[in-house]
């Protein structure tokens, strides 16, 4: 479907939910612009798109189309910062904002308000942050969308995920700026808000983490200890069993500030311990504020006062003016302007500038004479191509939001059953699988390549599981070689098959198995991939080669991987970083670096209580002090 049915799209979910065109357009853009956005006579901007869909309480899905390449520039910039941001890597974000400026927000105000809500997340994780000028930002950025805002009663509001997220930082900047009758008139609408909304359960879940992380403080200053500790352990729980790692260092700081509080004094010292040394394995200044809480506040140390762990700087970030924002766009714009950015527009330029060939781009997926349509807006997509071939160009699909018929509903509904279905539920991933096969057509190729993938991991033993995942690959990549890996372009499944293969080919046959993880290692060095693709396949590779070189005492060679520790794309997955670790920690045991062992050691120790790999942090404790005679922090 393309993308001039948004309208179409938009009207029919506003006529579900019963909205007017005034209502529905209301603090978003002006009902004259929301007719021509109904009536195909005007493009819309995914920012724009998204509100609306939020305010009618129904799933964004339309094909990715903007204004023009700036719009999609800006669009992605801020995605790209709020996982900078999400995972502790300030200067990476501070770098993205300023991009992002210098774009001047595609005259887009709701990039510009979303631009202000990361500036002042930015400004408070760095610790140095202005709490009075962050919320003045705060309320500019609300009022963008809702010139008139009653913190005390706003229930009966259709609020976009973005306005939630202002609400609830403005909820933190009241309490610390001693407003606590705003924070706790927000924080008390707010859990009744989303747990009655339509969201996705991933989305709910972190909006709620957020909102736990302001309220448990809020309860902690009125003294409400036993409740503070319930609400921000249920959610730290929570975000353990969804492996959303983003908001597992504050909300354990305050699982421990409620243990402390309620007199488990060990336990919390063992909760402040995960959050300090997780937080410093990933060189984030939340070690640095919480160890001066600590110390300033409650007179803890975390450690011997004889030895000295490096300090992680607080750096202080740019103060920003609010800009007169009057005259950018409500994000509507002439859908039939030569400028106008079309999903397959998007995927041509995107390969014209990385020099690359459409048979390249296609192989295995479509033909070219397909591929030639759709970059001539001629053909349509369906969902999973789409995905693909903005993958293979290095761009993560996860961004953005796409229309299906009903048969790829099907499909992405099994799909999640699969992906939610846990790997010891043989015979329930079985039945999925079948089901998909059955679904499938000839031409969901990348369907049937996820079912073969899925099934492979069941194989009976190591050569098998190889072989089969080689198979799998092989539906796309029929002639593929490791010897030429950098002429291939690959998918996420792709990545993810190749990964399982090195892994299950370093369990069977070792050597080649490394020498494979180092040819894809060397892909990743090489490739365009962005970070937000990179995030979802290359900590478990780093893992995965890590422990393929301890196991065959090749010690030297894993210590010289340790600079990848300090990419975002490692940084963002605390477990494979601590998998890492601690065979990195191993390994200079082995080579008798001992005095090196106990930070290395206790960073891997950490991350691993600190998402919830219990037994696997014992266990490693154990060997650290039976094989090299060390103990951690």
């Amino acid at each position: 479907m393309s993308v001039q049915n948004a309208g179409a799209i938009i009207r029919e979910a506003r006529l579900k939910a019963g909205l007017s065109q005034e209502k529905l357009s209301e603090g978003i853009c002006s009902v004259l612009s929301l007719s021509r956005i109904e009536n195909g006579t005007a493009g819309i901007s995914p920012a724009t798109f998204e509100a609306l869909m939020a305010h009618a309480g129904a799933p964004c899905n339309a094909y990715p189309v903007f204004s023009n390449r700036t719009d999609f520039d800006c669009f992605y910039t801020l995605k790209r910062t709020r996982f900078y941001l999400n995972h502790w890597q300030l200067k990476e974000a501070d770098e993205e904002l300023h991009i992002i400026e210098e774009l001047n927000f595609a005259n887009n105000k709701y990039y510009y308000q979303e631009w202000l809500f990361l500036w002042s997340k930015l400004q408070f994780r760095s610790g140095c942050g202005n709490h009075t000028e962050i919320y003045q930002a705060l309320l500019e950025a609300i009022h963008l969308s809702r010139p008139v805002m009653d913190f005390s009663d706003f229930r009966d509001l259709l609020l976009s995920t973005i306005e939630i997220e202002l609400l609830i930082s403005i909820a933190q900047e009241a309490f610390y700026l001693n407003k606590s009758g705003i924070c706790l008139e927000i924080c008390t609408q707010i859990s009744t808000y989303l747990n009655n909304s339509t969201l996705s359960f991933v989305e709910k879940d972190r909006l709620l983490a957020e909102y736990a992380i302001v309220y448990s403080k809020y309860l902690l200053a009125e003294q409400d200890y036993t409740t503070a500790l319930k609400l921000a352990d249920d959610f730290r729980l929570k975000m353990i069993k969804n492996s959303d790692d983003p908001w597992l260092h504050e909300l354990t700081f305050l699982t421990g500030l409620g243990y402390y509080y309620t007199g488990e004094n060990e336990t919390a010292l063992l909760y402040f311990k995960m959050v300090f040394f997780s937080s410093h394995s990933i060189e984030s200044c939340y070690a640095t504020t919480i160890q001066h809480f600590l110390s300033e506040k409650l007179g803890i140390s975390l450690w011997d006062s004889s030895t000295a762990i490096t300090e992680i700087p607080l750096v202080s970030y740019a103060q920003k003016k609010v800009i007169d924002s009057s005259g950018f766009t409500d994000g509507t714009y002439d859908l039939f302007s030569q400028e106008t950015l079309t999903l397959g527009g998007l995927i041509r330029e995107l390969r014209m500038e990385q020099n690359l060939s459409q048979q390249t781009l296609c192989q295995g997926l479509c033909s070219k004479s397909k591929l030639s349509k759709i970059e001539n807006n001629t053909l349509q997509p369906d969902v999973t191509l789409a995905q693909s071939l903005l993958q293979r160009l290095g761009i993560s699909d996860t961004v953005f939001t796409f229309y299906g018929n009903k048969h790829e509903a099907g499909l992405q509904n099994l799909r999640l059953q699969l992906t939610l279905t846990p790997f010891s539920e043989i015979d329930a991933t079985m039945k999925y699988i079948e089901e998909m096969q059955q679904l499938c057509s000839e031409k969901d190729i990348v369907y049937i390549q996820y079912a073969v993938y899925k099934k492979a991991r069941y194989s009976s033993n190591h050569e098998d599981h190889a072989k089969n995942l080689l198979q799998a690959l092989h539906l796309t990549l029929p002639d593929f070689d490791f010897n030429n890996i950098q002429n291939y372009r690959f998918s996420w499944l792709e990545l993810t098959i190749l990964n399982n293969y090195c892994n299950a080919y370093r369990k069977h046959i070792p050597p080649k198995g490394i020498l494979h993880l180092y040819k894809l290692l060397e892909y990743y060095n090489t490739s365009i991939l962005d970070v937000l693709n990179k995030k979802r396949v290359f900590g478990i590779l780093f893992s995965d080669l890590s422990a393929a070189l301890y196991n065959q005492k090749r010690y030297v060679e894993l210590v010289e991987l340790a600079p990848y520790c300090a990419l975002p794309a490692v940084r963002c997955t605390l477990q494979c970083l601590a998998v890492f670790l601690a065979n990195y920690a191993q390994a200079l045991g082995q080579l008798q670096h001992t005095e090196e062992i106990p930070l290395s050691a206790s960073h891997a120790y950490y991350n691993l209580l600190i998402t919830g790999s219990t037994k696997i942090a014992e266990n490693l404790k154990t060997w650290i002090y039976n094989d090299f005679n060390s103990h951690l922090f």
